[in-house]
């Protein structure tokens, strides 16, 4: 009997220790990081926390350790150089990988044994770094680059970036099961999210990874977080349809206000130019016809400006760093706000400045767009450009 107990007793206690160092593992080998502190962190929907940490050995290899996982959970180990290695694991998975740590591109050296989930990912973070690099040499050296330089990379850089959506698009049609799609739904690059859900044609990829995953992890807390997300903004939209139907016949008569922050931060109400005559215009840095309104721009309020007149120039960007850049090039020097929300700022709908879905299926503006206000604010022009403006302006100021 007492050896029955015995043999029971150390059954128990070896389950109870198997089971107690079961958990998510990454284990992997880093070229060129001996002794360097490698730190895992839980990357959940709200906050990302450190839940360990160790050395990376001589030889280069290390392991990572977190609890088990409830459902697919992405997890990020990092580097004191900043470097990291984003990857998903579910319930106890053990995550292989490598990478190199004296490669200047590093993520084009990391690899996953046999994890075609993690694969994928790591496929949509480094084709998004690639094209965050580019947009920050553009940003960092346009200052140096003629104005058809500029020109001419500022196209190359939306074709970049057009390339990169649709590269995205293809994965996420082709795997809408993955959490390496949801994932890529959530990108920044430069701190602006690459998808809009209110717009029709994110919004489908946004439905379609929502529907698919809610089918294999119904009861993931992020799956369930993005069905009430996509329903949410579809309600919105329904609701926005509804006002465009009434604006759709609207004339605008007076100027509702505008309120914006410009490139400083600085709150800017169109209502505080009361008492002015406003040439008020809707742009957008990417839009060639824009940027050659700007340059009118500037000519008219060298002439008027000590005569009273002020511009309020409101761009439809949702990239604060492009809109910066065009902003010092052309030389702006009138109040010029932007809240980044592109076709889905509110002033749109507002000042009744329809989209309509371009040939490549995305809505387009037609843009720019102005409207010249009186003291009153009242409008007395609109859409005036190039001889015909300068002949208003003119009148006005005679």
């Amino acid at each position: 009997m007492r050896n029955i107990f015995i043999v029971l007793l150390t059954l128990i206690c070896v389950i109870t220790l198997d089971s107690c160092s079961k958990g998510v593992k990454l284990q992997g080998d880093i070229k060129g990081a001996a002794n360097q502190k490698i730190t895992l962190e839980l990357m959940g929907i709200d906050s990302t926390y450190v839940i360990d940490s160790t050395r990376i050995g001589d030889d280069g290899l290390f392991e990572l350790n977190a609890p088990v996982a409830s459902e697919p959970t992405f997890y990020r180990a990092s580097l004191p150089s900043g470097k990291t290695i984003t990857f998903i694991a579910d319930s106890i998975d053990q995550v292989s990988v490598h990478a190199d740590a004296t490669v200047a591109d590093w993520n084009s050296t990391i690899s996953f044994d046999n994890s075609d989930e993690n694969t994928l990912l790591l496929k949509t973070i480094s084709e998004a770094s690639a094209l965050q690099s580019k947009l920050q040499a553009f940003a960092q050296n346009s200052s140096t680059l003629s104005e058809q330089e500029q020109e001419a990379k500022s196209n190359e850089l939306q074709t970049a970036i057009n390339d990169y959506k649709n590269n995205v698009k293809e994965v996420i049609f082709n795997n809408p099961r993955s959490f390496a799609s949801y994932y890529a739904l959530y990108q920044n690059i430069m701190d602006m999210p690459v998808f809009d859900i209110t717009n029709p044609n994110d919004h489908v990829l946004f439905a379609t990874v929502a529907t698919s995953l809610n089918i294999a992890e119904p009861n993931s807390k992020r799956v369930q977080n993005l069905c009430d997300y996509v329903l949410q903004a579809r309600a919105v939209r329904m609701r926005q349809q509804l006002i465009q139907e009434q604006l759709d016949n609207a004339v605008v008569t007076n100027s509702p206000d505008i309120k914006m922050n410009d490139i400083n931060g600085e709150t800017r109400k169109l209502s505080d130019y009361r008492g002015k005559t406003v040439l008020l215009q809707f742009w957008i840095s990417t839009d060639k016809s824009s940027r050659n309104s700007n340059k009118q721009l500037a000519k008219l309020y060298a002439m008027y400006k000590a005569k009273g007149l002020e511009i309020f120039s409101v761009s439809l960007d949702t990239s604060k760093v492009l809109w910066e850049d065009a902003s010092k090039n052309d030389n702006i020097t009138w109040v010029n706000v932007c809240d980044l929300l592109g076709l889905s700022s509110k002033y749109v709908a507002t000042y009744n400045i329809r989209a309509t879905q371009g040939a490549d299926g995305n809505l387009v503006v037609a843009i720019p767009q102005n409207f010249i206000l009186d003291k009153d604010g009242q409008i007395v022009g609109k859409n005036l450009f190039g001889t015909r403006l300068d002949e208003r302006m003119a009148e006005l100021f005679k």
